[in-house]
């Protein structure tokens, strides 16, 4: 059987067999109504679209045991029926029909199908950042950043990850083209301002969100992780940052306590902190964040309404004119 896409499976006939892989993103489980089985229902989808999917408890299907086994943004192979129910086309799972749901194994998808990614070159913006990083002369704070840059797992997660799951640099790279964005405006704001610790700014810049990392799941930084929903990725860059200067003798005192509040304070813009910018590197850190955050957001507005309405409207920013 072909594998098709979302959007090849929402223009079958109803009653077409369909297979494919495809990304879990909702998903709930439920009683019946008649008080007898279950259903295990949501939405999958691709870069082509997303499509509603049903399944029914069976001799061959166990409900619980997909929602136990299944993540939100998991990818999941698929057999099923493609059928329409109220007017919404979806894929069907039952024993009767032979259906099955089951996560997908590694090497067995394009990752590319379902994830957005960054337009920006990935090698070139981290050429940028290493060149920046490369002409902080504190001793400290060039260990620091090494411990980071020389760790070729964070290196490698760090490229491909989202920068965030909804509103700004939701895609593939996200957290390097924010951080190679943040950086940027950094680098103005010291040329602007000759007095800021450049050394101070950069490797903050640099380091403010690595605890997005652990924010955020596998694949790709796509889903939150239950240890981000607990303590967020602004306490948990603070966290790395801290280990690793636990690990560098002699790590001057006060560097590491105006860094940290560099990194605590720099969402405090937003009141997402009860950490306040306590000197100039961190009120640029704060408004270089901000401006990225926002700037970006913005932008992918006008890219996406393209063609359209002389405006629209976007969750958290509001109205936006796009012609």
């Amino acid at each position: 059987m072909k594998l098709m896409n979302s959007s090849e499976i929402k223009a079958l006939p109803d009653g077409t067999p369909v297979e494919a892989f495809l990304q879990c993103r909702t998903k709930s489980r439920r009683i019946v109504a008649t008080g007898k089985g279950e259903i295990f229902a949501g939405d999958l989808g691709d870069n082509s679209g997303e499509i509603k999917f049903v399944a029914f408890s069976g001799s061959t299907i166990d409900c619980k045991a997909l929602d136990d086994s299944i993540d939100l943004g998991a990818v999941v192979h698929v057999k099923g029926v493609k059928n329409t129910h109220q007017g919404f086309p979806q894929i069907v799972f039952s024993s009767r029909d032979g259906g099955s749901m089951r996560p997908a194994l590694p090497g067995e998808y394009d990752l590319a199908s379902f994830v957005p990614k960054t337009n920006q070159d990935v090698e070139a913006m981290w050429g940028y950042v290493t060149s920046i990083l490369s002409t902080i002369k504190d001793p400290s704070l060039k260990s620091l950043v090494d411990s980071f840059t020389v760790d070729t797992a964070f290196v490698s997660k760090f490229k491909i990850f989202y920068g965030a799951r909804m509103f700004h640099h939701s895609c593939a790279g996200g957290l390097l083209e924010h951080t190679w964005e943040v950086i940027q405006y950094c680098e103005q704001a010291c040329k602007i301002h000759p007095s800021l610790d450049r050394d101070l700014v950069y490797a903050g810049a640099f380091l403010h969100d690595v605890g997005v990392l652990r924010e955020n799941a596998e694949p790709l930084g796509m889903t939150e992780s239950k240890e981000g929903f607990m303590l967020g990725h602004v306490y948990l860059s603070a966290e790395a940052i801290s280990a690793k200067i636990s690990a560098i003798p002699g790590f001057p005192e006060a560097t590491r306590v105006k860094l940290l509040n560099l990194i605590l304070s720099h969402q405090r813009k937003e009141e997402e902190s009860d950490f306040y910018p306590r000197t100039p590197e961190s009120v640029v850190m704060a408004c270089a964040d901000a401006f990225g955050v926002k700037v970006s957001q913005y932008i992918r507005v006008k890219k996406d309404s393209a063609g359209a309405d002389w405006r629209a409207s976007r969750a958290p920013i509001g109205g936006v004119y796009t012609e």
